[in-house]
């Protein structure tokens, strides 16, 4: 029986598996990324992972399947310029592994992180079964996935769905990309930890001791406050969810998606997060476009990082829709 290699590659960790197509692990291997050594040590140390992962399955790969945040060109297969990985420039990863593993190129797949997520949410999540998807990459940044008519939707220059970068809070925060005020500055977790660093010294003395210093304060410090029924963190964490569901309403707005798929975050913080955001959303949205729209936190949980690779390979190899 032939298996699909599944590589997931991150600012932190690198992850190889081997997956049957129904997405069952037959074995897997990670490792940290050391992404600061460069590309060229990163590519090699996720192609060890690889062979250790595929010699564990004793199964031969039929194809491989790669989930890398972009910016990317996933026709040609080249990695452009992903801020999370230095050094990395129009790097040709799909010619490299299929050269290091031995396989034909037309065999291996690519595509940005949040694309990849989407693709797993649409066979073996929330999103089965439908033609109209949103997921959302809600963790150290807010990238979007898109599942359009039954399809992929990549846009023009196969970038589409960089929905944290929509301004929410005019003359908000600085956000990486340079705007202020972008989604991804203000509901992100990173962006969530930057507000909360801002005014750490007025934090309520709960937060402050949990976190033990400004560098270490998190979302999931807030959500645990807020879980207590801290007043300052139900009040940030509403003021949060509103910021995060005008850049919902906005694309329900413009894409009527059926469901919209939350990831890390929402995952973490369950109801406490997605009771109130349904309602803020609701009274955005005008009642045709929310009547049936489901907001979800994604079922995949840890899995996702085996799965989205593993789709991206099978929609190569037979597309749904």
């Amino acid at each position: 029986m032939d298996a699909i290699l599944a590589l997931d590659i991150g600012g932190t960790k690198l992850s190889a598996a081997m997956m049957s197509r129904d997405g069952t692990t037959l074995a897997k291997q990670r490792g940290l990324s050391l992404a600061s050594a460069g590309p060229d040590a990163m590519i090699a140390r996720l192609l060890d992972l690889a062979r250790l992962a595929q010699r564990a399955s004793g199964a031969p790969i039929a194809r491989a399947g790669i989930s890398v945040g972009g910016p990317l060109d996933p026709v040609a297969g080249v990695v452009l310029t992903p801020p999370n990985l230095p050094g990395w420039d129009r790097i040709p990863l799909r010619k490299l592994v299929a050269e290091g593993l031995g396989l034909r190129e037309n065999l291996v797949d690519i595509e940005n992180d949040a694309n990849a997520c989407v693709l797993a949410e649409r066979r073996f999540g929330a999103a089965r079964g439908r033609s109209h998807a949103i997921f959302l990459t809600m963790s150290t940044g807010i990238g979007g996935g898109l599942i359009l008519d039954g399809r992929l939707y990549r846009g023009a220059s196969f970038n589409a769905g960089e929905v944290g970068h929509q301004v929410v809070l005019p003359g908000g925060p600085v956000c990486g990309c340079g705007n202020h005020g972008c989604l991804e500055a203000v509901a992100s977790g990173s962006g969530i930890a930057s507000r909360l660093r801002a005014q750490f010294d007025n934090l309520p003395a709960g937060m402050q001791e949990s976190a033990g210093s400004a560098e270490k304060i998190s979302a999931e410090h807030l959500f645990a406050a807020a879980r207590a029924g801290d007043s300052f963190a139900r009040s940030f964490l509403d003021e949060t969810l509103a910021l995060l569901a005008r850049g919902i309403a906005n694309l329900v707005f413009i894409l009527n998606p059926q469901v919209v798929i939350l990831g890390t975050l929402a995952v973490h913080g369950g109801d406490l997060i997605l009771d109130p955001l349904r309602q803020h959303v609701n009274r955005l949205c005008w009642p045709i476009l929310t009547r049936d729209l489901q907001i979800v936190a994604s079922p995949l949980g840890p899995r996702v990082e085996d799965l989205s690779p593993l789709a991206v390979a099978l929609e190569a190899e037979s597309p749904i829709g």
